[in-house]
């Protein structure tokens, strides 16, 4: 097996998805958390002075996309066939740009100090966005067989990449309440797969 370490701040955000692979491979890695005070002078160790950034026996591999299909790849969760790699594809890309990424922007207005101001920008985000996706997707998950996984009866890291979609909104809106019980069984089946239950209770908390 080869030795890896993950380099990132000391967030959940674009490093999340690959954790949870990590942990539901029960793969060994190290981690090297960074600040944003000596990021301007590290920045130029990495291939595009970006992160996360995997080492992988000493060699490095950025992009959290190209990150996370490749332990996929390694962990068995990418799919069985190459209709299957696709669907997994789309899915954790859809759930990455359409929810994670544009979540981050309410999180400023989430800093108000009025806590009825703050419900309400909370509440504006699951009606106008987080509730007409979760629609479309119930519909999809329907269309796909009805699970038990977003393709089917193949795990991927598209289920992975949902949880992690899941946690994230509900750090912003506190609790999910919506009228998706087939989507919201898959979320349930995630969390209470051993080795990913035992990472969320002993996980590092962090900002987001």
């Amino acid at each position: 097996m080869p030795s890896y370490t993950l380099h990132y701040f000391d967030f959940d955000a674009r490093a999340e998805l690959i954790r949870l692979i990590f942990a539901y491979a029960g793969i060994e890695y190290k981690e090297i958390n960074y600040d944003f005070q000596e990021w301007p002078t590290i920045r130029e160790k990495f291939p595009y002075q970006t992160m996360p950034v995997l080492e992988i026996d000493g060699k490095q591999l950025a992009q959290s996309g190209a990150i996370t299909r490749y332990l996929a790849r390694v962990a068995g969760i990418d799919g069985k066939n190459s209709t299957e790699k696709a669907r997994a594809d789309m899915y954790s890309e859809t759930f990455i740009q359409e929810i994670i990424e544009k979540s981050y922007s309410f999180r400023i207005p989430l800093i108000e100090p009025d806590e009825e101001k703050r419900k309400e920008i909370a509440q504006e985000f699951l009606k106008d966005k987080l509730t007409p996706f979760f629609d479309r997707l119930e519909e999809q998950f329907k269309k796909n067989g009805g699970g038990p996984w977003f393709c089917g009866e193949t795990f991927t890291f598209a289920d992975l990449s949902y949880f992690r979609m899941i946690n994230n909104v509900m750090d912003l809106v506190m609790k999910v309440e919506t009228p998706h019980p087939e989507i919201r069984a898959v979320y349930e089946r995630v969390a209470k797969l051993p080795r990913i239950a035992d990472y969320q209770k002993n996980k590092k908390q962090r900002p987001f």
